[in-house]
């Protein structure tokens, strides 16, 4: 507990006096109400005309902020009652959708993000109303997440958090990451997903400058990086494999936080050989929440890991492979999906997804395995390696490739590199589907597999 207390005082929220900022929060939070639109509040309290959000198009002090979210509160009073799930699509702007979100939260509704163009099935629509007048007590409303879809079709999560849990992962991640209401961060990522709401959520907690680049061009990025002074930046690794592939610079830049779909080693290394000792690898799932993180030190000593289970949360591994955890969404044992194993300093290496493992000739072979060999030949961007039905071997993998190379040069490839039974049985050449974080859609692939399989 001293030391999570020791990671928020670092961050400069508090201000000089701690206890007259922390009874001016509880007085927010008992106003506005246990969410985020109540730390919006305390921080237009304590800071009203520091800059709380931007989206390059859009500049809002806290003051702004919390005065644009009291006013869709207003307007939205009366629409649906607390509790309520409310499908929430950004594709107004990044700023708008940060207003409707701390608006729907402090009526009470239980708001699901939604990529712009999703449907959400079921879900009510946050369409305004004329009101009823005054403002409402303070309510309790909750983000809903769903699964990526990644893998399948997506899928709300209705777990809660678990407060004690949380405070601990939270005092972790603050004494790891380091971040402060002076040092800007900025978020190239969509906010409808749990990464970047998370980001949304540090920045807002401890008062930093957020700055959202969402589809922003690598150019773009660097250019705000560098004139924002920004000390933080959390990416998918889509997003920083095309920022190492592009000019610019970051001289303040500190903490490069990764997650959200696995971190080759290699490109571990290139952000090493590029910025530095300043790469973060968190893992986690949307119906767990974070549950390891991987420090610069851990990349250094174990590039293939996601690092050590966060305080607060347990990670065990079955005798099958399977990684089981529990701490922040769910008290017992939950499955993450993944195949893995712990090393001797308690450093957890992922293999990939259960579903996708592949059995060759009696033999366990992991996509993984195949596509970071894939990666390093020139020219590839993107792979994914999925299990066809095999009378030899019982299966084999195909390869679905991304980029500008020859067939010929990756069959010569995997000739040199595997034995027979490993290398693919086919090759497919183009784009790969892509979830809207920018995941590989495994299921899309698997599906299309299939479908094929059908047809002959």
């Amino acid at each position: 507990m001293n030391r999570a207390w020791a990671a928020v005082r670092a961050t400069g929220a508090l201000g000089d006096r701690p206890g007259r900022a922390i009874l001016s929060l509880l007085r927010c939070l008992g106003r506005e109400g246990p969410t985020l639109a109540g730390v919006v509040a305390w921080q237009a309290r304590r800071g009203p005309e520091r800059l709380a959000l931007t989206d390059g198009a859009e500049r809002l002090t806290f003051r702004d902020l919390h005065a644009r979210v009291r006013d869709r509160a207003r307007a939205w009073q009366g629409t649906h009652p607390p509790g309520t799930l409310v499908g929430l699509e950004g594709g107004g702007g990044q700023v708008a959708f940060v207003v409707d979100l701390l608006a729907g939260l402090r009526l009470g509704w239980r708001v699901v993000p939604l990529a712009p163009g999703r449907e959400g099935t079921g879900l009510a629509s946050p369409l305004p109303a004329a009101g009823r007048g005054g403002w409402p007590p303070p309510r309790t409303g909750r983000p809903v997440l769903l699964t990526s879809g990644s893998s399948g079709t997506p899928r709300l999560v209705r777990s809660r958090v678990r407060p004690g849990a949380a405070l601990r992962v939270a005092g972790a991640l603050l004494e790891a990451l380091r971040p402060h209401r002076d040092a800007a961060v900025v978020l190239p990522l969509p906010l409808w997903h749990g990464h970047g709401l998370a980001t949304l959520a540090l920045a807002l907690g401890v008062g930093a400058p957020l700055h959202l680049r969402a589809g922003a061009t690598p150019q773009a990025i660097w250019a705000a990086l560098e004139a924002e002074g920004a000390e933080v930046l959390a990416v998918v690794p889509t997003v920083l494999r095309r920022l190492l592939a592009a000019p610019g610079t970051a001289p303040r830049l500190r903490v490069v936080l990764s997650g959200s779909a696995p971190l080759p080693p290699e490109l571990a290394a290139a952000t090493r050989a590029r910025l530095g000792d300043v790469l973060f690898n968190a893992f986690g799932s949307t119906e767990l929440g974070v549950l390891t993180l991987a420090t610069p030190a851990d990349l250094h000593a174990a590039p293939g890991s996601v690092g050590r289970p966060l305080p607060g949360v347990a990670v065990r591994v079955a005798p099958d492979g399977r990684v089981l955890a529990r701490g922040l969404l769910r008290r017992g044992w939950q499955a993450t999906g993944d195949l893995g194993s712990l090393d001797a300093s308690g450093r957890l290496v992922l293999r990939g997804r259960a579903d996708d493992l592949m059995v060759i000739g009696g033999e366990n072979v992991w996509p993984a395995q195949l596509e970071g060999a894939l990666l390093g030949v020139p020219g590839v961007v993107a792979c994914a390696v999925l299990p066809v039905p095999c009378a030899e071997y019982g299966q084999r993998p195909v390869a679905f490739v991304e980029g500008d190379v020859p067939v010929t040069v990756l069959e010569a490839f995997a000739r040199d590199l595997w034995p027979r039974r490993l290398r693919p049985v086919r090759w497919v050449l183009g784009p790969l589907p892509r979830t809207p974080l920018g995941k590989i859609a495994r299921g899309a692939l698997r599906a299309g597999i299939q479908v094929r399989s059908q047809h002959k």
